[in-house]
């Protein structure tokens, strides 16, 4: 007689994964490198975007509006001409703020707007030699003058109700 032993156990082992055999190791590092790469390419690309969507100036490329809402001014008009031959900028309007009618300029650089106040400096002092003291306000990529004298009040109440930018006086000539 044959005695026969039948046995249903599969024994299982597995190897610690510093013991994997190379050509794994390999496959999984290379993999890991190509995801490490994929991911720095996505943050490379997209975060000069996302910087830039962050720290851009709060008006800057945005119509004369906005801030004309901002300042909660009245009988908005939008300037029906664009004329880019002296200065660049985005976008220019009127209204009223308290009484005081404003022209409100947006630019789509700070080196338009920049452009934009050596102008105002440079040209103002000819054109009314005896406005002492003439002021307007300006922040990153935007500028607001009373329309007509370029008061301090008017420049300071913008600067006030904006919550930024700061009131410029044009340096006076004299005569």
């Amino acid at each position: 007689m044959v005695a026969s032993l039948e046995t249903s156990e599969t024994v299982t082992t597995s190897l610690p994964s510093d013991v994997l055999p190379a050509k794994n190791r390999r496959g999984r590092l290379a993999a890991g490198f190509a995801l490490v790469a994929v991911a720095a390419g996505v943050i490379g690309w997209q975060a000069p975007r996302v910087v830039g969507e962050l720290t851009k100036p709060a008006y800057m490329g945005e119509p004369a509006a906005a801030i004309a809402a901002d300042l909660k001014c009245d009988n908005y008009a939008e300037s029906t001409n664009h004329d880019e031959s002296v200065y660049r900028y985005h976008d220019q309007g009127t209204c009223s703020l308290e009484g005081t009618v404003i022209t409100i300029t947006t630019f789509d650089r700070a080196s338009d707007e920049q452009a934009f106040e050596s102008v105002m400096k440079a040209l103002i002092p000819v054109v009314h030699p005896t406005w002492e003291g003439a002021t307007y306000a300006a922040g990153e990529a935007w500028n607001v003058a009373d329309a007509r004298n370029l008061t301090p009040e008017t420049a300071t109440l913008v600067v006030q109700r904006l919550g930024m930018g700061a009131t410029k006086i044009i340096p006076f000539s004299g005569s």
